[in-house]
């Protein structure tokens, strides 16, 4: 009788479990229609409204960051355009179109920040590193290391001088390949996911030189612009722009990409 009781409690909070989702789905659903009706009447206000509803779920990808983006363009708001736009490219890095729209949108910030020459090789790791996600770079490493294993097998145990002289070579060049993808794997992740950018949201904002309201002002940034977070005290975080100058400024004039 217990046991019969437990699974009827467990089928109905499953039953609840999946109603309230597909209850979520269809929502999301409805709102993403009625965003997607208002932006084409070009109320775009309204749309924003209604992917803020999505946001509020929970919900993030790729194109719906980069709808946000574009209904912010066409209102004027180019900093949060950026903004979501940047959002955009961080879950999909390889999005021509989020691309070019956050070139037209930079294109029209104050701030023209000449970005701190990288390393030649540094630059050409960055480079590499960015053709595949760090997800795949993860596999590769132990896809190869594997591989590697292997054909350390067949050169302890084949009695071909041939064999054995091709797969310690390759055994070689495949950990090294697996050793180079676990470091592409890690680096990507903390440039795309643990290194915290953020855009200005505020028009013109004051960056001071210590954590307080009547410090020195070093310079003036303008909304658009792209920061690198560095540290926080309470409401205050030090960041960095791109020509390698710091600051601190406050928590509500900026956003977190």
């Amino acid at each position: 009788m217990k046991s019969k009781i437990l699974n009827k409690y467990i089928i109905g909070l499953l039953a609840l479990f999946l109603s309230a989702n597909l209850s979520k789905a269809q929502d999301i659903q409805v709102w993403n229609d009625s965003a997607t009706v208002y932006y084409k009447q070009k109320q775009y206000n309204k749309s924003i409204s209604f992917y803020n509803k999505i946001l509020a779920t929970g919900k993030e990808n790729a194109d719906l960051y980069y709808n946000i983006g574009n209904a912010y363009y066409k209102i004027s708001d180019i900093p949060m355009a950026i903004l979501y736009y940047e959002k955009s490219l961080k879950l999909n890095p390889k999005d021509e179109d989020a691309q070019y729209n956050l070139r037209l949108a930079k294109a029209q910030i104050v701030d023209k920040i000449k970005q701190v020459p990288e390393f030649f090789l540094k630059k050409w790791f960055n480079n590499i590193i960015q053709i595949f996600s760090s997800n795949i770079w993860a596999y590769l490493s132990i896809a190869f290391f594997l591989a590697a294993l292997l054909l350390i097998l067949i050169f302890l145990f084949s009695h071909h001088i041939g064999f054995k002289k091709i797969s310690f070579w390759l055994a070689f060049v495949f950990f090294f390949i697996s050793i180079f993808s676990i470091i592409s794997a890690k680096n990507q992740k903390t440039i795309n996911f643990d290194t915290q950018y953020a855009i200005v949201i505020t028009p013109s904002i004051d960056i001071k030189s210590s954590p307080e309201e009547n410090s020195t002002t070093l310079f003036i940034l303008h909304g658009g612009t792209k920061l690198q977070i560095l540290d926080n005290i309470e409401e205050w975080y030090k960041i960095k722009i791109a020509d390698g100058n710091t600051g601190w400024i406050k928590s509500e004039d900026f956003k977190a990409i």
